[in-house]
C-alpha cells in the first residue's frame, strides 16, 4: 500500500508542475502577443507618421514651385519685387497646408530661405518667330547656363513643308528639337541616338521640361533638357511664329554680356542690337528671376519629429545648379585704359578667385591676365595698344568655373 501511495504522491505533484508550468507558458504567451501586437501597432503608426511627413514634404516643395512661378510671370524688371512677390505667396498657402496637416494630427511649419537669382527670358511678340533682336533666326539663346521650364507656343498654320525649326542643347551631349511639316502636317521630332520620337503638334503647345506637346506626353522630348551647364542655339527661328519663354541660371548682367558676344562676334560690347531687350515692350527681352529656392520644413507628431531642406527649381534635369557666376562685369574704357569691375555670387558660397584676362581678338593670343581672390573687384590695363580684344572673367569655386567675354577695341568700335 505505502507503494500505490508514493506513486499517487508522484503523480500529483508531476500534474501540479505540468499545470503550472502550462500557467508559466500562457502567460509568457499573452505577454508576447501583447509585446508583439504593441511594437506592430507602434511600428505601423510610425510608419504612417512617416508617409505622412513624405507626403507634407512633397506638398511643400510644390508649393515653393508655384510660387517660384507666380513670382517670375510678373511684368516687373527688379529682382526684388520678384523676391516680395514669393514670400507673399508663400506666407499665403503655408497656413493652408499647416492646417491641412493639423486635421491628420500633424504639426508643420515651413521657413522659407534663401533664393537663387537667374534670368527668365521672355519671346512675347505673337506675331514673330524664335528670333533674337534684330529678328535672326539663326542665334544662340543661352551659353554655359542651367536651363529650366523652356516652354513654346507655335502657330501649327505657320510650320511649313521643307521648314525645319531646330532647337539645340548641348552640354557635352547635343539634342535637337525639330518643329517641322513632313507633308502630313505639323509635328514635333527630336533627334538622338536611334529612331527619333515624333509627336503630331495641333495645337502649338510644346512643353520641353515636362516632355508634353499639346498638353500629351512626348516620348523623348523631356531627355532633350541639358542636364548639365550648356548652350542653347535655334537655326531657321524666323521660320514660324511663336512666343517662348525659359529660365537660365546666370544673374542677367553676365548672362546677356556673354551672349551678345556670341551672337555678334565682330561688334564691341553691348552690340548696336543686343540678342535681348530689357523691358516687356522688347522682344525678346530678359528681366531677373528666381531660379530656385530652398526652406527648411519641420513636420512632428507624438512618435515623428521631422526636419528637412527642401529645394525647389521647377523643370530642372539633373544635379541643382551650383556654378558661380557673375552679377556684374563691366568693361569702361578710357583712351587705351580698360578698367574691369565685377561683382560674383555663388550658390555653394565658396568662391576661390576670379581671373581676368585681355585676348588679342585677330589671333586669340593673351596680352594680359590678372587673379584676384576678391569676389568683388576693379582691375585696370594701362596703355593697350591700338587693337580690338577680349576681355574675359572667369569665376572659380571649389568645384567648377563659368566665364564672361567681352569685345572692345582701343582703336575705336565697332573692330
Amino acid at each position: 500500500m505505502a507503494n500505490v501511495s508514493e506513486d499517487r504522491s508522484r503523480a500529483q505533484l508531476l500534474l501540479v508542475g505540468a499545470l503550472a508550468l502550462a500557467v508559466v507558458f500562457l502567460s509568457l504567451s499573452l505577454l508576447l502577443n501583447s509585446v508583439i501586437y504593441t511594437e506592430n501597432l507602434a511600428t505601423r503608426q510610425t510608419h504612417a507618421d512617416a508617409e505622412k511627413a513624405t507626403e507634407f514634404r512633397l506638398a511643400a516643395v510644390d508649393g515653393l514651385d508655384g510660387a517660384i512661378e507666380h513670382a517670375n510671370r510678373r511684368n516687373t524688371t527688379a529682382f526684388a519685387d520678384r523676391r516680395d512677390a514669393y514670400r507673399d505667396a508663400v506666407d499665403s498657402w503655408v497656413p493652408i497646408l499647416a492646417n491641412y496637416s493639423a486635421t491628420d494630427g500633424m504639426a508643420t511649419d515651413v521657413e522659407p530661405d534663401e533664393l537663387h537669382e537667374g534670368t527668365r527670358i521672355v519671346g512675347a511678340n505673337n506675331t514673330t518667330g524664335l528670333v533674337r533682336g534684330d529678328g535672326a533666326g539663326d542665334w544662340t539663346v543661352a551659353t554655359d547656363s542651367k536651363v529650366r521650364r523652356f516652354r513654346l507656343h507655335v502657330d501649327p498654320s505657320t510650320v511649313g513643308t521643307g521648314d525645319e525649326v531646330r532647337i539645340t542643347f548641348d552640354d557635352g551631349t547635343t539634342r535637337t528639337v525639330v518643329i517641322e511639316n513632313p507633308g502630313s502636317g505639323p509635328r514635333v521630332r527630336i533627334e538622338r541616338p536611334g529612331p527619333d520620337p515624333t509627336c503630331s503638334l495641333s495645337d502649338g503647345r510644346i512643353d520641353i521640361g515636362t516632355g508634353r506637346v499639346d498638353g500629351e506626353y512626348c516620348p523623348g522630348l523631356a531627355d532633350a533638357r541639358p542636364t548639365g551647364n550648356g548652350a542653347v542655339s535655334i537655326a531657321n527661328g524666323d521660320q514660324v511664329t511663336a512666343t517662348y519663354s525659359l529660365v537660365v541660371d546666370r544673374h542677367q548682367d553676365g548672362f546677356r554680356t556673354d551672349v551678345d558676344t556670341e551672337n555678334y562676334p565682330t561688334q564691341c560690347t553691348p552690340p548696336s542690337t543686343p540678342t535681348y531687350g530689357t523691358s516687356s515692350a522688347d522682344d525678346p527681352y530678359t528681366t531677373p528671376a528666381i531660379y530656385a529656392a530652398t526652406a527648411e520644413i519641420g513636420a512632428s507628431t507624438r512618435d515623428l519629429d521631422y526636419r528637412r531642406t527642401i529645394r525647389a527649381a521647377p523643370d530642372e534635369a539633373g544635379d541643382p545648379a551650383s556654378e558661380p557666376t557673375f552679377t556684374q562685369f563691366l568693361v569702361t574704357q578710357s583712351g587705351n585704359d580698360f578698367t574691369v569691375d565685377w561683382n560674383t555670387d555663388d550658390p555653394n558660397g565658396d568662391i576661390d578667385h576670379v581671373d581676368v584676362r585681355v585676348y588679342y581678338r585677330t589671333n586669340d593670343t593673351l596680352y594680359a591676365s590678372e587673379t584676384s581672390a576678391l569676389e568683388s573687384g576693379t582691375e585696370t590695363f594701362a596703355n593697350v595698344p591700338d587693337e580690338a580684344y577680349y576681355v574675359n572673367g572667369t569665376v572659380t569655386d571649389a568645384a567648377s568655373s563659368r566665364r564672361v567675354s567681352e569685345i572692345h577695341d582701343a582703336g575705336g568700335c565697332p573692330p
